[in-house]
């Protein structure tokens, strides 16, 4: 998007274009909620990319058929009931009576369809549908039919991803899953009125909104929309968002570094808030051409690198991290596994020198990408491991982009062969973007597609469990992507926040977080 196409983006949006701490038993609507965040993606729409930041708005915005529990279990949205086939070939939905979208169009069975058919062509978990789905019809206006290809219990957990939205028919139409739409109709408790990719976000409470009758759980129950107004006010430097909150102009500073830990607590004004387990930081590898598509050359990156000193580097206390290798953050998920791991975090020099010499590698630079708004989890961790390999003789140069830079150069294989990233848990191993074909990294190899397709059919949960664990050893042999270790969140709010969540699930929302009292 242009500079003068993003200016144009920042006029007004007409609609139809966790864990929860300090509670209050009777909290009143009201009030602004000013959240200061890291960095927005070009568009709110979330169907475009497969990296999260450009879910964030829609999140608070929109909703889809599933979400997901405190338990990272999916649960009914949009949907009131739904059920399998007996030969587990089609999956009907009843969507839930009476519900609209921003723009006061109703919510019909055609609307999903539309909103289905864009998600899986979709890359990432998009693409992960579309591999196990036929078709997708309307029985009537509340009734959908996904008809399968082969028996699979991963759809609810797939349409419990942020990019599932469900968005009106009209304004979609005539926008493929890369061509973004620049307004969100949609059915959630905020409107979008205001999305300025370079400044900010302001999103507005809809009086209409019809949640639903349960208790709020993670993303899933009842929404309580407490703020007349969320903003998002990008402040990519974590020093500002710190400042910015001591002094009363944010009520909420995301991802804060932990070295501020002590700050904020000392501050009878503010509170730190820490978020456990939240993701994983990594470096993902072009497996598809260029240096590091040689599998040898991955290994010996691998075992060059000691992982506490990167986690160090990027998180600052080691309260706040741990030297785990498995690709499920969270060891509360029931998926999660060490399978194939041994000895994980230490340098092994013998081991490097086998594999480059097995390797084809003489000595020319690794291309590696970091999203400049990421400083800490992208460029700490990338200029860490790149000095731990210069000590084998393997070279990388950092490059350092802006995120929709970034996002299009990783996106093409001959423009690059390595970047940063970080991964949360996910609902599902099928729904993980890494393992999808076609997230930048490009990991096709025969062994793993089978496994995933294997995978997706598979009905009995412990059986999908020993074939997971086989996709997560391979990943430990072959090494298409490489783990530094886990690292918590932290967060500052400031007194008078309520609700407010310390939970990884539902990590973006904040229609749960009730404003100070003014």
């Amino acid at each position: 998007m242009t500079r003068a196409n993003a200016n144009r983006a920042c006029a007004a949006l007409l609609a139809g274009t966790a864990l929860i701490a300090g509670a209050a038993a009777a909290q009143e609507q009201g009030g602004t909620l000013r959240v200061g965040i890291t960095q927005m993606g070009p568009t709110p729409d979330p169907v475009v990319t497969t990296f999260g930041v450009n879910w964030m708005t829609a999140m608070n915005v929109c909703e889809g058929l599933f979400v997901l529990d405190e338990s990272w279990t999916p649960q009914p949205m949009l949907v009131e009931d739904y059920s399998y086939s007996e030969d587990g070939r089609a999956l009907t939905l009843t969507l839930r009576e009476g519900l609209g979208f921003h723009s006061g169009a109703p919510l019909t069975a055609a609307d999903v369809v539309a909103s289905l058919e864009r998600f899986r062509t979709a890359a990432g978990i998009g693409a992960s549908f579309a591999g196990v789905t036929e078709s997708i019809e309307a029985v009537d206006d509340l009734t959908v039919r996904i008809n399968l290809k082969t028996q699979t219990p991963i759809v609810p957990g797939l349409l419990a991803g942020g990019q599932a939205v469900i968005m009106s028919a009209g304004s979609i139409e005539g926008h493929s899953a890369t061509d973004a739409v620049t307004g969100l109709d949609c059915t959630g408790p905020y409107v979008l009125t205001d999305y300025c990719p370079d400044q900010g976000v302001t999103m507005t409470r809809w009086d209409d909104y019809q949640p639903v009758d349960a208790p709020a759980d993670g993303e899933a129950g009842h929404k309580h929309a407490y703020a007349d107004e969320i903003l998002f006010r990008l402040m990519p430097e974590a020093s500002v968002r710190r400042d910015s909150l001591i002094t009363g102009e944010l009520d909420v500073a995301m991802s804060l570094p932990t070295d501020f830990y002590e700050q904020l607590e000392s501050d009878p004004n503010t509170r730190a808030v820490t978020v456990a387990n939240n993701q994983s930081l990594t470096a993902v590898f072009n497996t598809q051409q260029g240096v590091m598509s040689d599998v040898n050359l991955r290994r010996a990156v691998y075992h060059a690198l000691e992982m506490e000193p990167i986690m160090l580097a990027s998180v600052g206390n080691p309260e706040f991290y741990t030297i785990d290798g498995s690709w499920i953050p969270d060891p509360n998920s029931f998926w999660y596994t060490t399978a194939g791991i041994e000895e994980f975090g230490q340098p092994d020099p013998a081991l490097v020198e086998k594999y480059l010499a097995a390797s084809d590698y003489d000595g020319e630079p690794i291309r590696w990408l970091v999203a400049t708004e990421q400083y800490q989890k992208h460029f700490l961790t990338a200029i860490t491991a790149s000095q731990q390999l210069a000590e084998y003789g393997i070279n990388v140069e950092i490059i350092e982009q802006p995120i929709a830079t970034y996002l299009q150069t990783r996106a093409n294989p001959e423009a690059m062969d390595a970047f940063s990233s970080f991964l949360p848990t996910y609902v599902d191993p099928t729904s993980i973007a890494y393992l999808t074909p076609t997230y930048p990294g490009f990991w096709t190899a025969p062994k793993k597609m089978e496994l995933m397709d294997r995978l997706a059919t598979t009905i009995d949960p412990e059986e999908r469990k020993a074939i997971f664990e086989e996709v997560h050893a391979l990943a430990y042999d072959t090494f298409p992507f490489i783990k530094y270790g886990t690292e918590s969140n932290m967060y500052g709010v400031r007194e008078g926040v309520q609700n407010y969540a310390t939970s990884a699930v539902g990590g973006d929302t904040f229609y749960n977080f009730a404003p100070p009292a003014e």
